[in-house]
């Protein structure tokens, strides 16, 4: 008997020979597949499926051990979808194996909810997909509705009750400030940027337990937001965020992405710089133009760890200024050539205090200092006053510094060198040069903010970058800068008795002469 190749059988007339042979067989096939794919219609949460950026985000949230978890991200990424399949699998329990996870499966508060966003955001966007992913309603009311949607007088769905219990509020952020301050509530879905005095009214809610989920593109009321996340980042308990930019979403580039990369860059050169940074790469739009955008607090900021003086040695760059406070950036080296951000100090007063304050805080932070750099300007004497220059000064009080270099471009490119890391899979593969101690979040902020200066066109079309940052808040950068460029090195300890040092001073000048070091690759600065 001959084979029949049914590999060149189309489905189509697979299906065709079944109907014609085996009519009872045929029906029963079609009366399964109907049926699937009524099931799918009517729950499409189950066959969700996150991309990597929106997973992460999802894991947050449902691990259910952060107060705030935020999904900062472009334009494209899937905020919305991910916000409205979380708020699906709280209410009707996980859907999907995208969602096994503590929270989802066992709620721990009361059922109440909110969701928040601008009115066109509630009502083009948040609803529809809230529609869109919860169980269809076969019937229009509960309780044999899975969930029923009242107006109560406005141009949009204003509250959301459900059969499993959960009486959901749907808010604008035009609302008062008032409004936001009424009930407990155990979850807040925000969907894009809010007012800072709304949102403070809103966690204020949350005394019987809360989660919040954040999904949003930082353009509008973004920069409060910025400065709230920096003040909350060190608690990991109560703050995390996950970032992504439109290329987490490519077919090729992302992880289960489900946009070309072709249409992604005909996306991205459509939009006005000053749009670019937020709506592709998901950064805050007052931030456009960093200078230093290698620096991610996610990789560089640490937990700091004890100073051991004979697995460390350490430098300090100083910035005095007349009309602002002065600053003081310690950076510790380890013997393989790692540099730690490890103190600050920022003082307002005289020279005499300042030194003080220096010489106390290198004792309690047991330092071995080896050099001391400053900004040039602090040889120079004021004409207006009859005393010496700062440098002249501290070193009458027992310090030697020695000019840093002001070679603003060199101090960037070495900076952005330092900065440098690269991640494969989410493995470190080349750590940074360089990382920065959470207890000094003078520098943490001025690094994060520092940013390109622009000329002041005719339009905003006829701006161009100026070459150089804004000379605004930057003190600690510079300091940063000159300790990098002073290229720092670890020397070995070495123990000298009786040693009279000059009154209240510690270490040298950063100058160009001997320094005692070795091949010091066998010396683990961890190893206690």
């Amino acid at each position: 008997m001959p084979q029949v190749n049914t590999t060149s059988i189309s489905g189509k007339d697979l299906l065709e020979r079944l109907r014609t042979k085996s009519p009872e067989h045929y029906q029963k096939l079609v009366r399964l597949y109907t049926e699937r794919n009524e099931a799918i219609e009517s729950n499409l949460s189950q066959t969700y499926v996150p991309n990597g950026k929106a997973e992460e985000f999802i894991k947050i949230v449902g691990a259910g051990k952060t107060f705030v978890s935020m999904f900062v991200a472009a334009n494209g990424v899937g905020k919305s979808a991910a916000g409205a399949n979380i708020v699906t699998n709280i209410i009707f329990s996980p859907q999907s194996k995208w969602f096994q996870y503590p929270l989802f499966q066992k709620w721990p508060y009361e059922k109440r909810g909110r969701i928040i966003s601008d009115p066109t955001t509630l009502k083009e966007k948040i609803i529809p997909e809230l529609r869109k992913w919860f169980p269809v309603n076969e019937v229009k009311n509960i309780p044999d509705a899975n969930f029923e949607e009242l107006k109560e007088g406005k141009g949009y769905t204003r509250k959301i009750t459900t059969n499993t219990g959960w009486t959901i509020d749907l808010m604008s952020t035009e609302q008062d400030t008032k409004e936001f301050e009424s009930v407990d509530l155990s979850f807040c879905w925000i969907d894009e940027p809010m007012p800072k005095d709304r949102f403070m009214a809103t966690l204020a809610r949350g005394r019987m337990g809360m989660v919040v989920f954040w999904t949003f593109t930082p353009l509008t009321y973004s920069a409060w937001i910025k400065d709230w996340m920096d003040e909350r980042s060190a608690d990991a308990g109560y703050l995390n965020y996950v970032e992504a930019e439109l290329e987490d979403q490519c077919v090729d580039h992302g992880v289960r992405g489900i946009l070309k990369h072709e249409n992604i860059k005909r996306i991205s050169d459509g939009f006005p710089e000053d749009e670019r940074e937020a709506r592709v790469f998901g950064k805050f739009g007052h931030l456009i133009g960093r200078v230093h955008k290698g620096f991610k607090r996610s990789i560089h900021v640490i937990k700091p760890f004890p100073i051991d003086e004979r697995r460390f040695t350490t430098y300090k760059a100083l910035d005095p200024h007349p009309r602002v406070a002065d600053h003081v950036l310690y950076m510790s080296v380890d013997s393989k050539g790692t540099k730690f951000i490890t103190g600050e100090i920022i003082s307002e007063g005289l020279v005499k205090e300042l030194h003080s304050r220096m010489v106390a805080f290198e004792a309690a932070m047991n330092y071995r200092m080896q050099g001391r750099i400053i900004d040039p300007a602090a040889f120079n004497d004021d004409q207006h006053r009859k005393e010496n220059s700062v440098a002249i000064q501290l070193l009458n009080l027992g310090e030697h510094y020695i000019g840093g270099s002001k070679d603003l471009q060199a101090g960037i490119k070495r900076t952005n060198d330092a900065l440098s890391y690269q991640e494969v899979n989410g493995r470190m593969v080349k750590p940074p040069e360089l990382y920065i101690f959470d207890t000094c979040p003078v520098a943490i902020k001025q690094l994060d903010e520092y940013v390109w200066s622009e000329w002041k066109g005719p339009s905003k079309d006829d701006k161009q970058p100026r070459g150089k940052p804004k000379d605004v808040n930057d003190h600690q950068v510079e300091n940063l800068h000159r300790l990098l460029l002073s290229e720092p090195i670890f020397t070995h300890y070495v123990q000298v008795l009786n040693q009279r040092e000059m009154p209240g001073g510690s270490g040298n000048a950063m100058t160009s002469g001997p320094y005692d070091y070795h091949d010091s690759d066998n010396l683990d600065p961890y190893d206690r």
